[in-house]
């Protein structure tokens, strides 16, 4: 049995949720739909808009971090970000701060602006939204506004594994929602759920797990590092502008310290007395609370080891991805995406050789 065949026999409805689904409404206050993804511990959650009965999107994490990075250089957001506080506090500030942007004239704003992808009129925006834009809201910005950003591609309870997996190989789609017949999301199946699965049935996988990294070629380089002495505010904004989820942290040699990813800024609302003009490396062993030493092991792979021993990697580290080392220094960098993306192509094309 191939892995697509495999993929097919599981219906969704055998998938036990990872924990409680939490959904957010269009019409809830920004402020506390943030301090929601906070204390749930989750980077993210589907949107529901209430006016069209229809889920729009996702609120991400990422989305309250991107003012920091694309508008650092505005007065009121560099204070905000600076101040410390409790998580509903540091968000608070963080939103009013953008809301009083979006009141200034454009030629108040020198820093890099964004272009919208769907902005015909072609207006320079923050978060896809045009700063002269009046958004009716006391946030300046609404969870729709943000919740578009992130599509929401679902299946129904009827569904099986591989429906879902044929949606998770594209780039940008790291979960899937499960939604019952009557609109509710009952399950939310991620990348990392398939990956599990695919390690809890290695030995399905056939000649595909024999495959070592360096004969599928599998995921991608050159790798984006930062220096361990780089500070948080240009870590992400790296991420930001390359629009990826992480990045390798490395020494004055080029050597594989760490890595850093947008799972991190769930963790930073939980702590956000940490500066983002602090280390990254600082940083992250504040958010994360242990020896990063004790977590390297399993942050990298060689060319030499099979696509088995990787899904293992990733299964077992619950991480997002995973860097190709050379002597200690990163060469490429394998993702949840880059991993199911080539056994399940390469499974419906050859089945399991």
């Amino acid at each position: 049995m191939s892995v697509v065949e495999l993929l097919k026999s599981v219906p969704v409805s055998s998938i036990v949720p990872a924990g409680p689904i939490v959904c957010l409404k269009s019409t809830d206050n920004p402020r506390d739909a943030f301090k929601q993804l906070a204390d749930a511990n989750i980077r993210s959650a589907p949107v529901y808009d209430e006016r069209t009965s229809r889920y729009i999107g996702f609120l991400d994490v990422r989305d309250l971090m991107a003012f920091i990075v694309y508008e650092n250089g505005e007065p009121e957001l560099r204070k905000a970000a600076a101040e410390k506080g409790t998580t509903t506090e540091f968000i608070e500030r963080m939103l009013t701060a953008s809301a009083k942007m979006y009141d200034l004239p454009m030629e108040a704003h020198p820093s890099k602006r964004l272009k919208h992808d769907n902005a015909k009129s072609g207006s320079e925006t923050v978060l896809g939204v045009p700063k002269r834009e009046s958004l009716g809201h006391a946030w300046g910005v609404t969870l729709s506004t943000l919740a578009r950003r992130h599509g929401f591609r679902c299946v129904g309870t009827d569904a099986t594994l591989d429906d879902v997996a044929k949606l998770l190989v594209h780039k940008g789609c790291h979960r899937v929602p499960v939604i019952n017949m009557d609109g509710e999301v009952v399950n939310i199946i991620s990348q990392s759920t398939i990956v599990k699965f695919l390690e809890e049935h290695n030995g399905r996988l056939g000649g595909l797990g024999a495959h070592t990294v360096a004969q599928s070629a599998c995921g991608t380089s050159p790798v984006l590092t930062v220096k361990q002495s780089a500070t948080v505010l240009d870590t992400l904004n790296l991420m930001a502008v390359n629009d990826i989820m992480g990045v390798a942290i490395v020494d004055d040699a080029g050597k594989l310290l760490a890595n850093t990813s947008a799972s991190d800024l769930k963790l930073f609302l939980q702590e956000p007395s940490t500066s983002i003009h602090s280390s990254i490396l600082s940083f992250i062993s504040k958010v994360r609370q242990h020896d990063l030493k004790a977590v390297h092991p399993a942050m990298s792979v060689t060319a030499k080891d099979t696509l088995s021993h990787v899904i293992g990697r990733l299964a077992a580290a619950r991480v997002h991805r995973l860097f190709v080392v050379d002597h200690g220094r990163p060469v490429s960098v394998i993702s949840l995406t880059d991993i199911l993306r080539y056994i399940y192509l390469v499974s419906l094309v050859k089945g399991d050789e």
